[in-house]
């Protein structure tokens, strides 16, 4: 639409507004009132266009600005790739220059760690008799300070076997060889960790630091089994026999107490009694709400609250029933 159109478009409705105001002889006293009312008006359109115009010419400025702005941040980042990409030029010479420094790197970091772990790769047997002799005696966080010991010492060495660029196979076999009965070690303490759990109920009536001990002993184990699978992700490298998930373990332990416990309390036979399956009820009845009191009075306060052990046990004494 052109200009002259436009043009002539507003002439035709000011031509219709006027002959709207002037339909009666009286109007034409008014000319002047509406004379001075579409001249507010125009000013006040003209004044709003003006505004607009300056508004837009504003950001208009404003936007050159920032382009300018732009393109002299562009050209600057520019000059900087360029004098990077020049500089990258000389590393691939550096890298082969700095070929005879990290092979003495490496070979550094590989005498610190055995350095580190002298007492330990001189000593594995008596450091394993020591611990077992600790599980013996029930001593079991001094056992498992050992052990965390001489499993660090063989996961350290064998980190550093697995950062070389040209792993051997036969290195990884005899450090592992010379460290396995650590994980004899490791399996006796679980079995140890069994048995206790196994007698959660009994124990805690009489000495309750037990149990506490054992969860101690496992929850350090979930941390060294979070922060093993951590450590796969970003270098690849799993110690061996993590993760452990001793924690899964001692859940399925204590749910397969509960069921033990229950198909136990079972003292007579069809042909013994007639009544035979109200008292065995009533005994079940007793046992159930006895083991409950325990679990609540005295294994929340030991357990961590993420174990949830209350709703665990009821679960468990749930799903035996229809087993039976």
């Amino acid at each position: 639409m052109d200009l002259q159109q436009l043009e002539e478009q507003a002439r035709q409705a000011a031509l219709k507004d006027i002959q709207n105001m002037l339909q009666r002889p009286g109007q034409l006293e008014k000319v002047e009132q509406y004379r001075h009312r579409i001249a507010r008006k125009k000013a006040s359109v003209e004044a709003l266009l003006k505004t607009g115009m300056q508004g837009q010419l504003d950001g208009v400025r404003v936007g050159l600005k920032q382009l300018e702005t732009c393109m002299q941040d562009v050209r600057e980042v520019r000059r900087r790739m360029d004098e990077v990409e020049r500089l990258l030029q000389g590393v691939p010479e550096v890298y082969d220059a700095l070929e005879v420094v990290r092979e003495e790197n490496t070979k550094h970091s590989q005498y610190a760690t055995a350095m580190e772990n002298l007492k330990h790769i001189f000593n594995v047997d008596a450091s394993v008799q020591k611990t077992m002799a600790l599980i013996e005696d029930d001593k079991l966080l001094n056992a498992h300070q050992c052990l965390a010991d001489l499993e660090n010492s063989r996961d350290d060495l064998l980190y550093e076997l697995h950062k070389q660029p040209k792993q051997h196979a036969s290195d990884k076999i005899t450090l592992k060889r010379h460290f396995e009965k650590v994980d004899t070690v490791s399996q006796e303490l679980e079995k140890k960790l069994r048995l206790i759990l196994s007698r959660t109920l009994n124990t805690l009536r009489k000495k309750p630091t037990i149990i506490v001990t054992a969860l101690r002993i496992i929850e350090r184990e979930e941390k060294n089994d979070q922060f093993a699978l951590q450590q796969q992700k970003v270098t690849g490298f799993l110690p061996p026999g993590r993760p452990k998930a001793w924690r899964r373990m001692i859940m399925d332990v204590l749910q397969q107490s509960v069921v033990t416990r229950i198909e136990g309390s079972k003292l007579e036979e069809r042909a013994d009694n007639k009544m035979w399956l109200v008292r065995d009820l009533e005994i079940l009845r007793q046992i159930i709400l006895e083991d409950l009191r325990v679990v609540k009075s005295l294994c929340v306060p030991c357990f961590p609250p993420h174990y949830d052990i209350l709703g665990s046990t009821s679960s468990s004494i749930t799903r035996v029933f229809p087993a039976m």
